[in-house]
């Protein structure tokens, strides 16, 4: 009787084990471990659209509300139209390790996983910005519609994006902003020949939120 009871214990703990592995969601790290964010990339297969830029962009601003949603809006347009998509973010530990985390699209990935290295985000920030950015409070407060306030935006390629803030302030119309993901609304192409990604930082009724928008599509906020 006895070995019974030890042996129902023991299958009981084995299930216990393998449930709880089960629903752990894919990508998890230890508590409180933070993976150095190195590149992401969205898609299917080898329909996939590089996504670095944007991917470190709210990763670097903590998220929206701490957290990255998985869809085709946020990762900047659609690369494999009818398939289910997965965000891949290549990452690397603090012994030099890497892993790949996979998030599944309508999925979402907690910001605070990963870190920005500053000076990734020194050069990011810095290089080829197009206009100072600037954009305060005390700015926003003297908006006619100052629910809607846009805190940056960039436009164009892996290692070629420019900062184009000023440029989507100016077109702020009615608390709203439409804009083409264009070289022509941006005023320039700073990446010829590839394809370009429009990334919005923006402030509605009290809360940060980002968008984006791959070339030759158009960007409604909010």
């Amino acid at each position: 009787m006895n070995l019974l009871k030890r042996r129902a214990t023991v299958y009981l703990a084995a299930s216990f084990l393998v449930l709880a592995a089960a629903v752990i969601a894919p990508g998890a790290t230890a508590q409180g471990q933070q993976w150095q964010f190195v590149r992401a990339d969205y898609g299917f297969r080898s329909q996939r659209t590089d996504v670095t830029q944007l991917v470190r962009t709210l990763v670097a601003r903590g998220g929206m509300n701490g957290r990255i949603a998985v869809n085709n809006q946020t990762m900047g347009g659609d690369p494999a139209p009818g398939a289910d998509k997965v965000l891949r973010i290549f990452a690397r530990d603090d012994r030099n390790q890497d892993r790949e985390f996979d998030f599944a699209e309508g999925s979402f990935v907690v910001a605070s996983m990963f870190f920005v290295r500053d000076d990734d985000r020194d050069r990011f920030h810095g290089d080829g910005d197009h206009g100072d950015g600037d954009h305060s409070d005390a700015d926003r407060d003297h908006d006619d519609h100052p629910a809607l306030g846009i805190v940056r935006g960039y436009y164009g390629a892996q290692g070629r994006m420019v900062n184009v803030t000023d440029v989507l302030q100016k077109m702020v119309r009615g608390g709203s902003l439409t804009v083409p993901a264009s070289n022509g609304a941006m005023g320039i192409d700073p990446a010829p020949g590839a394809d370009k990604i429009l990334i919005v930082v923006y402030e509605f009724r009290g809360r940060e939120q980002a968008a984006a928008a791959s070339e030759g599509h158009l960007l409604s906020i909010p």
